[in-house]
Order: C-alpha cells, then sequence, then structure tokens
C-alpha cells in the first residue's frame, strides 16, 4: 500500500515539483497539497486526508512550519514531518527539531535522495541534512547551551538589556544590590563575556531574551 504524503509549502512551483517527483515513485500518493498550514489543518480535522508524512516549508504565511510541527506533533503524534526548506540558520533549525521535527532537508538535496530521505522518516529514522547537523553541532557549542542561565539569571540579563543599573534591577527584581552584581557576575562567566554591552549582543543574538 502507498504511504500518503502532504505537501505544505507557499510556493506552487515547488509543490507542482514534489508532486511530479513523488508520482514517480510506486509507493508514494500525493494526498494533499496545501499553501499554508492553516487550510492543512482544516482538511486534517474535517478526515479529509490523512497523511503518512508531511514535507513541510518553515517560513510561510498564516501559519509558518514551526507553529504547524508544534501543533501537528500534538494532535497527530504519529504522522511524520520531514522539514523541507531553504533555511539552515540555527533559530529554525533548533526551532523545528526542538518541536518534533523527524528530519530536516534541503531544498537543493538531489530528487533520489530526497526519495531515500521520505522513505527514511517514514520507517522511524531521524534524518538531518549535513549542513544542518552543523548548525546543531555548533549551537550545542554555544556558552549558553554548556552553561545554561538560572531563570533569575535570564531575568537579570532582560533588565541588564534594557540598559537599567544594577540598583534599578534590585528594585525592579525585588532583591539585594549584592546579589545582582552576583548574577552578573554568573551571567557573565556563563556567557563568556567581558561587558554589559557584550552581554547584551549575545542574549539578542540568540534569542535568549
Amino acid at each position: 500500500m502507498a504511504n500518503r504524503v502532504t505537501l505544505i509549502d507557499d510556493h506552487y512551483i515547488v509543490r507542482q515539483g514534489l508532486e511530479f517527483l513523488i508520482s514517480t515513485i510506486d509507493n508514494l500518493i500525493v494526498e494533499g497539497s496545501y499553501s499554508n498550514g492553516k487550510q492543512f489543518f482544516e482538511d486534517l480535522h474535517a478526515q479529509k486526508i490523512l497523511p503518512d508524512i508531511v514535507l513541510l516549508d518553515l517560513v510561510m504565511p498564516e501559519m509558518n512550519g514551526i507553529e504547524v510541527t508544534e501543533k501537528l506533533k500534538k494532535e497527530f503524534p504519529s504522522i511524520k514531518i520531514l522539514v523541507l526548506t531553504s533555511y539552515a540558520d540555527d533559530e529554525h533549525v533548533i526551532s523545528a527539531i526542538n518541536k518534533g521535527a523527524d528530519g530536516y532537508e534541503m531544498k537543493d538535496v538531489e530528487p533520489d535522495e530526497l526519495i531515500q530521505s521520505i522513505h527514511k522518516v517514514l520507517e522511524g529514522n531521524k534524518i538531518i541534512h549535513p549542513e544542518v547537523q552543523k548548525v546543531i553541532e555548533d549551537v550545542a557549542k554555544k556558552p549558553h547551551h554548556i552553561n545554561k542561565l538560572s531563570n533569575r539569571e535570564t531575568e537579570v540579563l532582560k533588565e541588564m538589556a534594557k540598559g537599567k543599573t544594577n540598583k534599578e534591577i534590585a528594585e525592579a527584581l525585588y532583591v539585594s544590590e549584592k546579589t545582582v552584581k552576583t548574577h552578573v557576575s554568573h551571567i557573565f562567566s556563563k556567557l563568556q563575556v567581558t561587558d554589559r554591552t557584550q552581554a547584551a549582543i549575545y542574549a539578542m543574538e540568540n534569542k535568549l531574551i
């Protein structure tokens, strides 16, 4: 029996190309093709479709691929998700993987490789494009992953990024100035920075605040 594939990508020409490619494979069939996640969920809830695997773009209007991944894995955890995108930055990669994507492929993948990836994900394997794997490994080496900030340190960091002094932070968080100084010292050490500006830049670049 053929495995049912659903496509979600806001570029019609991409969906057309994928439909043609998949139509050439005996044990795969395209069951649905959508330009956004909203329409997909309407049909899914109405039981018009029940895919085995979803090929999913990440950057789309109405409902992006990260939101689709999170919602789909909560409501229909057995449906596999293979991200197919042109974005390999750490924000997209880590968000998609953390929300439960079963695979992450790049749009420049060779057709044969893509079909292999679809089959492997359907078999229960996790498939990660080498470029994406490198992003995951690089992110894992970042200071804030090796030495995670506590909730209180994150709160102090947020206030620091607003340009507040230790005294102002102490008043905002109802703690002593001495406590704030200790937190600031720990933040510098954990993020491997030497001043407040560097800490604020690091926090914004890595979405810590």
